[in-house]
């Protein structure tokens, strides 16, 4: 099985899935040593996995274990978005120039895709070998190319056309940085090839460092000295690439699987990813009460909801809805309206009022200015209930995915599918765009068969998904 390196706020719980799997865990921080049993091990990473923003996971290096790291990821966390590249990064490619446009020229890829080369001299239906910088991941996104080919070892990237050096910043050790960089110099000076120390090279010895820059200058200069294919082709096939996005309920998995190895809340993952310092702390602190056996762990995750809605209840709360394509749209703020909280759950009501003039969506109802939204959040369900009043009368309500409750903030990704209801229908929207996303990869068939579930149970009782703001819960 393959080296892997895990960083951030999932490190506990990604190694344990790759531990438990037989997967070697290496250069791990000392908490994760303590947790999984393991010695401290300096080989080199053949895949990283780390935090990519609050709510995503990347997956990237060598091509065939990355992905196999990436696959089981998906399958064991399940809720998730799943964003891959087609092409490697700096994946070497030759590709045939479609069109230059004041020097940037759009070029035929392999795999039927395009690339923007900036600063390109070359001519319509000229061949030209490039470095895939920039790949595309989630839709939308254009290819980036670059005559500056690099080639990716263990311990170092030798990168042609850019005579620099650089190190990661992984490498804290001001000493033995220098001397890397010292004995990078010393093999590439005059050849026209940049050098940058990987964050494994801390760990290896003059000879690993030498024998490797040999080895990819070797590869490197077949690559430059070839003539290229006629057709668009993959010539060296970079790192694989991938997201994860995690939605609210694979962020509770990650808190299950983390608390098989230490003391671990409900949320956790959640409200470590708001990388707000105050709140890391007192979810560190709560955790260790529960260590200490001081609260039990559902008593301490009861405790901090609490106090989430505590606070929530003097704030305005911001609502992130989170597209398939990763895009992140803000909607109105709302307050605080109603709060039901028992031991097994909590019903929440968000109301928020309208500013500007549109359509409600899936309803085809106009929206006008001071249209109030009546957000019926029930924790634990699959379900947000948009509840839509113009004064006393009810427009309709619209019913989507499953939230994350954070302070001053409710967030969830958008499943696609969706319940509408109305006084003169109830229905089920938006499924062919979902079997869509599940061709294209980007959500599992496993999930969108529960979105599919759950929608048809909310269409079997729609009354109970309903709120009535003249009627309080009960």
């Amino acid at each position: 099985m393959a080296n892997v390196r895990v960083r951030g706020i999932i490190a506990t719980a990604v190694s344990k899935i790759l531990f438990d799997q037989g997967y070697t865990i290496v250069q791990a921080s000392k908490p994760i040593q303590e947790r999984l049993g393991i010695d401290f091990d300096t080989s080199p990473a053949e895949v990283t996995v780390k935090d990519a923003d609050n709510d995503e996971i990347l997956v990237i290096g060598s091509p065939k274990p990355a992905r196999q790291v990436y696959e089981l990821l998906v399958e064991t966390l399940e809720d998730v978005f799943t964003w891959r590249s087609r092409l490697g990064l700096w994946s070497i490619v030759s590709g045939v120039v479609t069109e230059n446009n004041d020097r940037v020229c759009r070029v035929k890829l392999p795999l039927g895709l395009e690339g923007e080369l900036f600063n390109c001299r070359k001519r319509p239906g000229e061949t030209i070998i490039m470095a895939v910088a920039r790949p595309p991941v989630k839709p939308g996104e254009k290819i980036r190319l670059t005559t500056n080919i690099r080639i990716i070892g263990k311990y170092v990237a030798l990168i042609h056309g850019t005579p620099k050096l650089t190190a990661s910043e992984h490498i804290r050790d001001k000493a033995r940085r220098e001397y890397l960089l010292a004995l990078a110099a010393s093999k590439v000076f005059g050849k026209g090839v940049g050098v940058h120390l990987r964050s494994s090279s801390m760990y290896a010895s003059e000879e690993d460092i030498r024998r490797e820059i040999d080895e990819l200058m070797k590869k490197l200069d077949e690559i430059l000295h070839m003539e290229p294919p006629e057709k668009p082709t993959i010539i060296y096939p970079g790192e694989y690439l991938g997201l994860i996005g995690l939605t609210s309920t694979a962020k509770e998995r990650l808190d299950e699987i983390r608390n098989q190895v230490v003391p671990t809340i409900t949320g956790h993952h959640s409200l470590k990813s708001t990388h707000d310092q105050s709140l890391s702390e007192l979810v560190d602190y709560t955790e260790y009460l529960v260590q200490k056996q001081v609260f039990t762990r559902e008593n301490a995750s009861r405790s901090i909801r609490d106090y989430i809605l505590e606070k929530n209840r003097e704030a305005r709360i911001g609502i992130t809805h989170i597209k398939p394509t990763g895009e992140k749209l803000h909607l109105t703020l709302g307050t605080m309206h109603e709060v039901k909280i028992d031991r097994d759950s909590t019903i929440i009501i968000v109301k928020r009022t309208m500013h500007s003039k549109g359509v409600y969506d899936g309803l085809d109802i106009e929206k006008k200015p001071g249209d109030v939204d009546y957000m019926f959040i029930k924790t634990g369900e699959w379900w947000i209930s948009h509840n839509y009043y113009r004064g006393e009368e009810w427009l309709g309500t619209y019913i989507n995915t499953p939230p994350e409750l954070l302070p001053r903030e409710i967030k969830y990704h958008d499943l696609v599918i969706d319940v509408v209801i109305t006084n003169t229908k109830t229905q089920t929207i938006d499924e062919e765009e979902l079997e869509q996303l599940v061709e294209q990869g980007i959500i599992p068939e496993k999930l969108a068969r529960k979105a599919q579930k759950t929608a048809q149970k909310i269409k079997e009782n729609p009354e109970n998904h309903i709120y009535n703001p003249n009627t309080r819960i009960q």
